[in-house]
């Protein structure tokens, strides 16, 4: 004979395990560090001792997840966690399937171009390919800034499903009660019915962010964006729509190969 079971506390409660809990602690807090830290330092952004964390670091340390910088007694985060994020099969089909797009849009043109995903409330470059010429702008494989202030995070923000983006929102109104949602909105309706984005880099001045959406159409939205960081030089005088064209079509092939994958 069954029953239900009453809503008791013991019902909620969660699975615990505190060590674990204390590595990710510390890893998390490194992240989102500018500069190497301290083990005081370690300890105070997580609340705990110096004795209370210092086993914890030496095995991270030793394990790859962070390491110490030479004469000193200060740490940073590793890309370790990235490399085992990019070793998921969806992230290795993907990036497998960009590349020989991305070159031949480099061959093409003679711009550098960079394929970008979402991670949380921020783009992470997943792959890259350097301009043919002898001058270019390029940005490094595991470079990540907030999606608010990046062509590539305003495409991946415009292209993704409303059910996503409305749980996004939500995240970036946590970290910054004062953002302006509606005119973030307006500004992906644009996006949206533009089909791409072209606007000038929130992070490097005198360059233009060139941006297409690589689509899953079996999800239905956006699982990275195509970006060419633009920057008009004598020695390859070329119109940003001529650019664009460019990535719009390898962003499109890319997008056709992946729905099928």
């Amino acid at each position: 004979m069954s029953a239900d079971l009453p809503d008791t506390p013991d019902r909620e409660r969660r699975y615990s395990a505190p060590a674990l809990e204390k590595g990710l602690d510390i890893l998390e807090f490194l992240s989102e560090c500018r500069d190497p830290q301290s083990l005081q330092q370690i300890g105070d952004g997580v609340g705990r001792t110096k004795g209370e964390i210092f086993r914890m670091v030496s095995v991270l340390a030793q394990r790859g997840y962070i390491e110490r910088l030479e004469g000193g007694d200060r740490f940073r985060v590793t890309d370790r966690l990235f490399r085992l994020g990019m070793n998921r099969p969806v992230n290795r089909s993907l990036i497998e399937i960009a590349l020989p797009f991305m070159n031949a849009f480099a061959e093409k043109t003679g711009y550098s171009c960079h394929l970008a995903v979402m991670s949380g409330t921020q783009i992470a470059v997943v792959a890259r390919v350097e301009s043919t010429s002898h001058i270019g702008f390029t940005v490094r494989i595991g470079y990540r800034q907030p999606l608010v202030l990046t062509g590539s995070g305003h495409c991946l923000m415009a292209f993704i499903g409303a059910r996503r983006r409305h749980g996004l929102y939500e995240e970036l109104r946590r970290e910054d009660p004062w953002i302006d949602l509606d005119a973030l909105d307006r500004t992906l309706d644009a996006v949206r019915a533009a089909g791409h984005v072209a606007r000038p880099s929130g992070i490097t001045e005198a360059v233009v962010d060139l941006s297409c959406p690589v689509i899953d159409r079996r999800e239905g939205g956006a699982v990275a964006a195509l970006t060419c960081p633009y920057l008009r030089t004598r020695q390859v005088p070329k119109e940003p729509a001529e650019i664009l064209a460019a990535l719009d079509e390898a962003s499109r092939r890319i997008s056709e190969i992946f729905s099928l994958d």
